[in-house]
């Protein structure tokens, strides 16, 4: 066989490679944008444009300090349950093309981040610096995968 033939063969099996992965590869960038987005959400109590959430009510302010939870900002975290719940899901998978939502995975979570939205926007939606962030991320794994 020539050279040409197995970098011909080569260049099959990595594009048959990328196209069997691809919906895994998706997954793995909206898995990344997730941890980035509840790291953000917990520590810092700032939103995908770099604002602070509004602050909580009076009274959730007050039932939070004295049930020893922080204050200092909304991280919507007191049981964990509703970030526990919170990832990626495939929405439609076609040759070439995933699209992926991160959701609330359960009622619970799915109301949570319903019924605050009106005051405090998408919580799960990814900061254009964190979108960068799972880009090149996942450019370093296909680049890898790329490089025999």
């Amino acid at each position: 066989m020539s050279a040409i033939q197995t970098a011909i063969d080569n260049i099959r099996k990595l594009k048959a490679n990328l196209i069997d992965n691809l919906d895994a590869d998706a997954m793995i960038i909206a898995f990344d944008l997730t941890a980035l987005i509840k790291l953000r959400i917990q520590t810092t109590g700032i939103d995908f444009e770099g604002q602070p959430f509004v602050e909580y009510a009076p009274l959730t302010k007050r039932l939070r300090k004295e049930g020893g939870y922080q204050i200092g900002h909304v991280d919507f975290t007191q049981t964990g349950r509703l970030w526990a719940n919170v990832g990626p899901r495939i929405e439609t998978s076609e040759p070439g093309k995933v699209s992926v939502v991160i959701e609330g995975r359960d009622a619970y979570s799915k109301e949570i981040i319903i019924k605050q939205a009106p005051k405090r926007g998408n919580i799960v939606k990814s900061s254009a610096s964190e979108t960068e962030f799972a880009r090149m991320a996942n450019e370093q794994r296909l680049l890898k995968r790329l490089t025999l």
